[in-house]
């Protein structure tokens, strides 16, 4: 059964050649249209990098430039706790001196008071609370409600002398600085009175921030889900949310806020735990984008159509012509193709394209057709002719092997042992050699072809031929290409026993070494001459024999297990010719 893929392929090659031209058309301009997609939505990532980036060093030297401010604050609350003159005035406070000496340590105190508020651009008004619950302040201090009151006071007890800050609210915007006066007389470390510093956040925001931030954009300061900067934003997601920590204190999203979308990109700070956000108009950063990917959608939309018109009027230009040709092709094939017409060849100045061209050649093919055929017609009598006389010539192998059964029934019949012998050998060798069966058989099959073989030579050279074979039996069910080692055999007996007048050693043995099969055959005889023995592995000259030589077979080796394997022929130090086999570790399965 075809695959869904393949009923979808066959569909579409059978298409007529206009709608293939309309799908070619339409595939291309898709697969431009959305690599021009992919491309604008890189450049919509890297413009977004690009403004966080830019953002993000707005907001860093914003917050850097605000959080300086707030530690000189810091500052300055530490050395109005620790002046001498204050802690004197705010002792005599609490005592029970006289009220003349205490209405002059007043005034001495908020003399003092106003030096140090004086001094800061950005405080708008000082208040020292002493035990007794007396306020003595500075500058424009507001009206603070009994809640927010309690809220400074709890906070300024909980810093036990160290700096605490309270957050605007939204009757009071002042940014809080609060910490414990506790005297320094001897370490003792007395409680004094409180110090409340009203620091003007929006002042000091608009001095180092506001000329930072982008001229569409928006700086936003949120602590704790409490908003701290402006008095009031639209984005109300910002502030309900946490605050972000660790990897992820800084960073950029596009939100959406009242059906507008925002690019909004936020550092964290430890200082004070606040984050800073910076809120641009999505749409007023976005807008040559967004446009530039409009008209790209049109452009692609008004080629879609011009290119669509363009290739249909060029496919009726290809189709009309190759239609006139598929008629006349249906008229010849239910016609006589030798009496056929042939089709008339347009003019040159008319159509000199591929589908003239196709014409012309369709008229010369029918012309060659017809000479074809009359040709093959006349080698197919030939062939057959050739096929009869060679089937004539061929001897019929179960003739031969019919008469050698013959011969050995009569050899056993007139106690002729040998000759019996000798002929059932030789018509294991004729069945082996004549068989196209098998190309591959096991060891143990060619070990017996080369017995039968020996069995023959030893009638013809008696005890001149000590022939000794030691196969392990663990090795005789691996592979071997057929009629590789019997030629062997036959070379040592034709290049060693028979220039030997003393008996002649052949030994075949084999041995097993990682995943390869050895396979020796050696004798002790004179050996092989070097340069002759180059010759015929190069291939330069043929080996005597039955011309089955050394080469043939190192090829048939090669081809069946590869070119690491094959023989190798060397000359023993004793006297001699080694040649050694070497074959894969591989059974019939």
């Amino acid at each position: 059964m075809k695959t869904g893929f393949r009923l979808w392929f066959d569909e579409i090659r059978n298409m007529r050649i206009k709608a293939k031209l309309f799908l070619l058309i339409t595939i291309t301009m898709a697969v431009s249209s959305s690599i021009s997609l992919v491309g604008l939505q890189i450049a919509f990532s890297m413009y977004d990098q690009q403004i966080y980036e830019k953002s993000s060093q707005v907001l860093n030297l914003s917050s850097t430039l605000i959080e300086n401010e707030l530690n000189k604050v810091e500052r300055l609350t530490f050395s109005i706790m620790s002046d001498e003159q204050i802690q004197q005035h705010l002792i005599v406070m609490n005592s029970n001196e006289s009220d003349y000496i205490r209405i002059q340590s007043r005034a001495k105190l908020v003399d003092r008071l106003v030096q140090y508020i004086n001094s800061e651009t950005y405080i708008s008004a000082a208040d020292i609370t002493d035990v007794m619950g007396n306020s003595y302040s500075s500058g424009n201090l507001t009206t603070l409600s009994p809640e927010r009151k309690a809220l400074i006071q709890e906070t300024s007890d909980r810093g036990a002398g160290s700096l605490g800050w309270v957050n605007p609210d939204e009757q009071d915007y002042s940014l809080i600085a609060t910490r414990q006066i506790r005297s320094s007389d001897n370490l003792e470390l007395k409680k004094l009175g409180s110090l409340v510093l009203h620091v003007n956040l929006d002042k000091m925001v608009n001095q180092y921030a506001r000329e930072a931030v982008t001229r569409d954009g928006e700086l936003i300061i949120v602590s704790k889900g409490t908003l701290v900067y402006p008095r009031s934003v639209s984005m109300k997601s910002l502030i309900s949310e946490n605050s972000p920590v660790g990897a992820s204190a800084r960073g950029f999203r596009i939100i959406e806020q009242d059906g507008e979308k925002y690019f909004v990109s936020h550092i964290h700070s430890d200082y004070l735990g606040w984050t800073y956000y910076n809120t641009l108009p999505f749409q007023t950063i976005f807008y040559n984008l967004t446009l530039m990917k409009n008209w790209m959608i049109a452009a692609f939309l008004i080629s879609f159509f011009l290119l669509v018109g363009f290739g249909m009027a060029v496919a009726r230009s290809v189709t009309r012509p190759i239609e006139g040709l598929i008629s006349n092709m249906r008229g010849l094939q239910i016609g006589d193709l030798e009496n056929s017409e042939l089709p008339p060849i347009a003019p040159i100045s008319q159509q000199m394209d591929e589908v003239g061209l196709l014409q012309r050649t369709y008229r010369m093919m029918i012309v060659r057709i017809q000479e074809l055929i009359k040709e093959n017609y006349t080698k197919q009598l030939i062939i057959k002719e050739t096929e009869f006389r060679s089937l004539q010539a061929q001897i019929n192998p179960h003739f031969l092997y019919n008469t050698l059964e013959s011969i050995n029934w009569i050899s056993k019949m007139n106690g002729q042992q040998q000759v019996s012998r000798m002929v059932e050998s030789l018509g294991y060798l004729l069945r082996s050699s004549i068989s196209l069966k098998q190309d591959m058989i096991p060891i143990e099959d060619e070990l017996k072809l080369v017995q039968h073989y020996i069995t023959i030579q030893k009638v013809r050279f008696e005890e001149r031929l000590d022939f000794r074979l030691d196969v392990p039996e663990a090795l005789r069910g691996h592979c071997i290409p057929k009629l590789t080692l019997q030629p062997l055999l036959e070379n040592a007996i034709k290049y060693a026993v028979e220039v030997m007048l003393e008996p002649c050693i052949i030994h075949i043995w084999g041995r097993e070494e990682g995943d390869s099969v050895f396979l020796i055959v050696e004798d002790n005889g004179s050996g092989i001459d070097e340069a002759y023995l180059e010759k015929i592995l190069t291939g330069e000259r043929q080996s005597k024999g039955t011309g089955i030589g050394l080469k043939n077979i190192d090829e048939r080796i090669k081809l069946s297990f590869g070119e690491e394997f094959g023989i190798q022929v060397e000359n023993r130090t004793d006297g001699g010719a080694r040649i050694t086999i070497r074959i894969p570790m591989t059974k019939r399965g």
